[in-house]
Formats: C-alpha cells, structure tokens, sequence
C-alpha cells in the first residue's frame, strides 16, 4: 500500500510540474474553457467632436428638388414677357364677325374658359386661368424653358407636365373674309435659385391647345376656315 501512494504522490508531482513549465512557456496565458473577450470601444477625442455623419443622398442638398416644399410661391407678371409670348394662330371663315363673336364666347364658356375682359367694340376677349395637364394632349403643349444664364435664373421641367393656361382671342373682318386670332398664356411652375421662391413663369406656347379648341369651335359651328 505504501508503495502504490508513493506512486501516486509521483504522477501528482509530476502533472503539476508539466503544466507549470507549460504555463511559464505560453507567458502565463494559457486560459481553458474561455474565449477571447470583444475589444474595448476606443475612448472619446479630447474635444468631444461627434462621429462624422454619412453625407446627404444627391439630390437633397440645399437648392435640389427636395426642398422646394414649403417656400413661398410668387404670382406671375400682368404680361408675358416678350421673348416668351405666344404667337397669335390666324384663321379665316366666311361668316360675318358678329356671328362668329357670339359663337367664339360661347364656345369659351362651354369649354371651361371663362371669359374675365370682354371688349365687345373691339371684339377682344381673354379668359381666365384653368388648370390642365399634359397628358390630355398628344404633343407637347409649350416649348422648352429659356436655358440659365447669368440674366436668367429661373430653373423649370425641359417638358411641362401640367400647368395653368388662359386664352385669348380676336375677331375682325380681312380681305377674305372674317378673321380669328387665338393664343395661349401658358403658366408653369419655376424655382427662382437667388431668391429662394417659387414663381409662375410664363412659357411659350406651340400652338396646340390652341388648335384644338379651334376644332372644338368649328364643329359647334358647324364651319371650316379657308
């Protein structure tokens, strides 16, 4: 018995003298059943200064589209501006002026145009603004916008999508016979870049709201121009 618990004391010593040389050999690292633990968050700057923030999506800087909503929006000029006025389209009937006069406002009022200054000497009528959309056309109904420059720094849609449009119309009598001129005011939505509003700008029209409600006028009339 007394041998066996010599033996026994020996392979004790043995085992703690092994793993003390292996600890000594590791640096006295040497961790069993653990995993290494997360690194420490790294400490704040002297200053405090916040993390830096990720940079705004394209588009949403100061000026861009985004933040359009909310600014003022400024009414447009009494007149067109020149360089943007609609030319007048000239058709001519054989009907007497007055006849086509009559027909000419009723046509306007039939067709959601409300006539606002009525001359009926001069036979000179403009309507009021109504609303509508590009879509309700086939072609584009006004030209594209006055490019930015120095002069100009009105930014707008290169195609209208919707807007507000007034009509204007005139009669009186030609060598051929009875003449009617018709033109669009053609209102659109702009951003002014210096001063920091939104303004109704004037753009030219092509012609063809115009045309169509001449088409509109000759079949309730029952005409055609020469």
């Amino acid at each position: 018995m007394k041998v066996m618990r010599d033996r026994a004391a020996r392979v004790a010593r043995t085992g703690a003298l092994l793993l003390a040389g292996i600890a000594a050999c590791s640096g006295g690292a040497l961790v069993i059943g653990q995993t290494a633990s997360p690194p420490s968050p790294a400490p704040p700057s002297p200053q405090g200064s916040p993390a830096p923030q990720a940079e705004p999506p394209a588009g949403s800087a100061k000026g861009g589209p985004a933040s359009q909503e909310g600014l003022p929006t400024q009414g447009p000029p009494p007149q067109a501006p020149p360089q943007v006025e609609s030319p007048f389209l000239l058709r001519v009937y054989r009907i007497r002026p007055g006849k086509l006069w009559k027909g000419l406002l009723d046509a306007l009022r039939e067709e959601g145009f409300s006539p606002e200054e009525v001359d009926d000497e001069g036979r000179v009528v403009k309507t009021s603004f109504v609303d509508f959309k590009q879509d309700s056309y086939q072609n584009q109904v006004a030209d594209p916008p006055q490019q930015l420059s120095n002069d100009y720094h009105i930014l707008q849609m290169i195609k209208v999508r919707e807007g507000k449009v007034s009509l204007e119309g005139r009669i009186a009598p030609g060598e051929q016979g009875t003449e009617l001129r018709l033109r669009a005011r053609i209102l659109v939505m702009g951003l002014d870049r210096v001063h920091r509003v939104r303004v109704l700008v004037d753009r030219r029209s092509t012609g063809v709201i115009e045309s169509g409600f001449i088409h509109k006028l000759e079949a309730r009339m029952g005409i055609e121009h020469l």
